[in-house]
């Protein structure tokens, strides 16, 4: 799986939907291609040539039924159980200072305090402090002027620089890097910070440099899914033997699915399908991909039951504007007391991401007359 919108960070040993090089959206660790020999990983980008595919014969989906073309293109892949989870359902805490001298990325070595500033673009940024340790630099920034109900996702176009002017990191302008924390801090202001896979010298630096910073602010669309489901309502599904039956029915009589997405403003239903006791449902990014909530920048996916008291699995895959969610019915239908309830099973998909927008500026962070 080397290149592509897919990579490993060897911190969270989790599989991202980002390019390698760039930071781990969730704890800023540089991410690596992934290893083709590591066992158990899904191949690469099989929701991508499943979305291009889709978009492909969508003229064919007033004929053939949506249903049925969300089937043929990626029903296999869903049964197959190629599917990556793109971040874990719940975020990571932010890395805290435990005791004096190690931090979460390990023992450390040094820190230096700065207290330096730089203002462009209505926002002003502190570089407050860097921790040195073994194998990683934590740089810790504060920022004024940033929109309220915003944080920080990455720093664009890092370079830091020694009071000689020469460069401190090997290839001189990180592109764009993951914080590895974003928080608010005091008053209105914002405390963020990044962390980077290798030591420098604190010491000898005279200047950050930033050529844009990327805000976000969560955003949620919430799809409302019923299934009529009559052979597997009524089973247990609490043994291997019904697991086997559902993954092997080649029929499913009265099975009716329905999908609506009422209030949502990022994202459009593409079409819908079931098959073998999985949903699958095909959505699509309304406008700028970075803005919606199939953005890969933390995204996830949360179901629940109709009483919104059980959080069900469920999956999504793809990127560049479409993917693909997928929710096993089993757990639901287990959930019911009453075999004999005949109702359809309803339940929520809830699609979450950072919406993130870059705000561009030139911040040349030193100390203050140098």
């Amino acid at each position: 799986m080397g290149g592509g919108r897919q990579a490993w960070c060897p911190r969270c040993d989790e599989v991202r939907a980002a390019r390698p090089g760039t930071g781990c959206p969730v704890c800023g660790r540089r991410l690596l291609a992934v290893p083709p020999a590591r066992p158990g990983q899904p191949q690469p980008r099989w929701g991508d040539r499943a979305g291009g595919r889709l978009r492909a014969l969508v003229p064919a989906a007033g004929a053939a039924g949506v249903g049925l073309l969300v089937l043929a293109v990626v029903g296999s892949a869903f049964a197959a159980g190629r599917l990556t989870r793109t971040t874990p359902s719940a975020p990571a805490p932010a890395p805290t200072t435990t005791i004096r001298g190690f931090v979460d990325e390990g023992p450390e070595t040094g820190r230096r305090d700065f207290n330096w500033q730089a203002r462009a673009s209505g926002i002003t940024v502190e570089l407050r402090t860097l921790i040195v340790g073994t194998g990683f630099t934590r740089i810790e920034l504060h920022l004024e002027g940033v929109p309220r109900g915003r944080d920080v996702s990455a720093l664009e176009r890092l370079r830091i620089r020694g009071r000689d002017g020469r460069d401190l990191l090997p290839e001189g302008t990180i592109a764009s890097i993951a914080t590895a924390a974003s928080r608010p801090g005091v008053g209105r202001g914002v405390d963020t910070e990044v962390v980077l896979d290798r030591p420098i010298d604190q010491q000898a630096v005279g200047s950050v440099e930033l050529g844009g910073l990327t805000l976000a602010h969560e955003v949620t669309e919430q799809l409302e899914v019923s299934l009529a489901d009559p052979e597997l309502q009524h089973r247990s599904m609490d043994s291997s033997d019904d697991r086997d039956w559902l993954l092997g029915r080649t029929s499913c009589r009265g099975c009716r699915l329905k999908v609506t997405c009422q209030t949502c403003h990022t994202i459009r239903i593409d079409g819908s399908a079931y098959r073998r006791g999985r949903v699958m449902v095909a959505v699509e990014a309304i406008g700028p991909l970075g803005q919606s909530a199939l953005n890969p920048s933390r995204r996830r996916v949360m179901v629940t039951d109709e009483a919104g008291s059980s959080e069900l699995s469920g999956w999504v895959d793809g990127s560049g504007g479409s993917g693909v969610i997928s929710v096993g019915a089993d757990l639901l239908a287990a959930l019911r007391s009453d075999p004999a309830d005949r109702r359809p099973m309803v339940f929520t998909i809830s699609l979450q991401a950072a919406a993130e927008r870059v705000v561009r500026g030139s911040w040349s962070i030193r100390q203050a007359g140098s």
